[in-house]
């Protein structure tokens, strides 16, 4: 028994290891706002209060009659994955954007887990009403493609458009990992990084929570574009097509199929940049 515990926790902490060393998981609020003011651009970081949470952002608001593009970070993540896109020129001649920290992550409470998709989809829509985001595009990458679908469930007339990039949105995809129960135990859980925790507490639920959204895709109701990579070993192809499948009242699906692994948005961020361009306005 303690030698499979060990075994898991080896095998979880290398993976995530060499998974991480692939993003860089968190900026300070002086360093996000050192980079955005080299490029020239004027952007607001904040924290905002949601219920018992405290949300981090990253706000460039350059015209009230520009949509935004909200980014969502996968898991583990932070805001400061998308960086690129607040001093993106092409991007910012057609898009306000702003970047969360998801719950527990980043600058919103680091450590303190909000396992639920559903519960974090509330979160985060309660802080877009809070900062009066006009005409939201959300772009979700990884777990925060289902975090993003359930925000347009739950809030159909005020998303405006969905991207998302390598999401986890089919429960019958959902990767059969036997090795993260284990590692919530006590015993190995207090020996992972805090990110990596809370990653565990709310990658254990998701297959159930996307069980439980099979019900509401009908009520999405804006454009939805899906990127995603034919190589990508952690949300595998056919993710995509679940999604089209699911969404029979979207007002146009289209589907990016890519030779691409999972990292889309950091290996080709200007893809993202022109998937957003194409939206219908």
């Amino acid at each position: 028994m303690l030698f499979n515990l060990i075994k898991y926790g080896v095998l979880f902490t290398t993976l995530l290891l060499v998974t991480g060393s692939l993003i860089d998981f968190n900026m300070s609020d002086e360093e996000q706002t050192n980079k955005i003011s080299k490029a020239h651009v004027n952007g607001e970081v904040g924290l905002l209060k949601v219920g018992d949470r405290n949300i981090h952002y990253t706000w460039i608001h350059r015209n009230d009659n520009f949509p935004t593009a909200v980014f969502i970070h996968g898991s583990p993540g932070s805001s400061s994955n998308f960086i690129y896109f607040t001093t993106d020129s092409l991007l910012l001649r057609s898009y306000n954007v702003l970047l969360f920290d998801r719950p527990g992550y980043g600058q919103s409470d680091f450590g303190k887990s909000e396992p639920l998709i559903s519960n974090q989809a509330k979160i985060l829509n309660n802080a877009l009403h809070q900062l009066d985001i006009k005409n939201p595009v959300l772009v979700g990458h990884s777990l925060g493609g289902p975090i993003i679908a359930k925000m347009a469930m739950d809030e159909p007339n005020y998303i405006k458009g969905l991207l998302i990039v390598a999401g986890s949105v089919s429960p019958e995809l959902e990767p059969e990992e036997k090795w993260r129960k284990p590692m919530s135990r006590p015993i190995l859980r207090w020996l992972l990084p805090k990110m990596f925790r809370v990653s565990n507490d709310e990658i254990l639920p998701a297959k159930e929570e996307l069980i439980r959204m099979e019900p509401f895709w009908p009520k999405i109701t804006c454009e939805m574009r899906v990127i995603q990579g034919q190589k990508d070993k952690l949300v595998p192809a056919g993710n995509e097509d679940y999604a089209k499948k699911m969404a029979v009242n979207s007002k146009k699906v289209t589907l990016i199929k890519l030779d691409d692994n999972h990292f889309i948005p950091f290996n080709t961020p200007e893809l993202v940049t022109r998937e957003l361009l194409l939206f219908e306005r």
